[in-house]
């Protein structure tokens, strides 16, 4: 009897931590429509609105809005720092930089057409001008534009490396990434072998790429080689790395998250989100997931 009664004490925590381990939706939260793109800086956790072009500013506490400000028409990439944050007017062509006390607009920089996502790096803000083939980088001091960068293809969204910064392109055409060396103010085109390599993120080695015709790929990030090419869902979109050093892509097609294990380079898990996963964020231990054709935000522990 004592054996079988130990046997159950020990049972007992590892069936409970092996419950544990399966992603679940902690909060989902009502924002402003088309919810694009999020960020966890200065304590909480904040959400541009694409549809009715606002700032949500959320306490990651509660899961409860705490404010919600006007911006620019069709907002959506948001970056944090020096002291503020930077936001995409993708229908203005111009970076806004929103105090981050009073959520009010406080300047508004000119770039290149269809800013497509933002980044604060190197001491810089980077904006992805789409429609140009370009990418600006700003001074914040100055609030001016300092370079404009040629990449070519269709610019989108941003990784940002240790030495330099990764930018994704969602050109149809296309099979190149680019990569800037932020001291040269240099772009070189790294070829991935799937069009429209548009979602980009960065991994202790790694740069993975969401691409069109539904596969990630990864690229080692040290030689710029392709690596892998893992199958995913329906319209794969811009991802991040989650706690655990698992790779999480949205597919805005099938309301899921693929989870990819970079041990394994396969899918290992397909969580449930709400309509049209657009943009996946990791903050305050758990990922962040807006409803792209609805209006929440959806909070998952991983």
């Amino acid at each position: 009897m004592r054996r079988y009664l130990l046997a159950l004490a020990l049972l007992a925590p590892t069936s409970a931590l092996a419950a544990d381990t399966s992603p679940r939706v902690v909060a989902k939260i009502r924002v402003g429509s088309q919810p694009c793109a999020g960020l966890a800086a200065f304590g909480s956790f904040w959400q541009t609105n694409y549809g009715t072009s606002t700032l949500s500013r959320i306490n990651p506490r509660t899961n409860k809005v705490t404010k919600t400000a006007r911006l620019g028409i069709e907002p959506c990439g948001i970056a944090a720092g020096a002291g503020s944050l930077w936001i995409d007017g993708y229908g203005t062509s111009r970076v806004e930089r929103v105090n981050r006390n009073s959520l009010k607009v406080v300047k508004r920089i000119k770039v290149g057409v269809n800013v497509w996502d933002v980044a604060y790096a190197f001491g810089s803000v980077w904006a992805s001008n789409n429609i140009d083939g370009s990418v600006s980088r700003i001074d914040p001091r100055t609030n001016r534009v300092v370079r404009t960068i040629k990449t070519g293809g269709a610019p989108s969204n941003f990784a940002v490396a240790q030495d330099g910064l990764w930018v994704g392109s969602n050109d149809p055409s296309g099979k190149d990434v680019y990569r800037i060396d932020p001291a040269t103010n240099t772009s070189t085109p790294v070829p991935t072998g799937h069009a429209s390599p548009s979602g980009i993120v960065v991994s202790a080695d790694a740069v993975w790429l969401a691409n069109a015709d539904d596969t990630v790929t990864r690229l080692d990030l040290e030689t710029r080689v392709v690596v892998a090419s893992v199958k995913v869902g329906s319209a794969p979109r811009q991802g991040a790395a989650a706690p655990d050093g698992t790779i999480w892509v949205p597919n805005q097609n099938d309301n899921a998250i693929s989870v990819i294990d970079p041990q394994t380079n396969t899918v290992v898990g397909k969580v449930k989100t709400g309509s049209g996963p657009f943009v996946v964020r990791a903050g305050f231990g758990d990922m962040w997931v807006g409803s792209f054709r609805s209006n929440d935000l959806w909070r998952i522990r991983p």
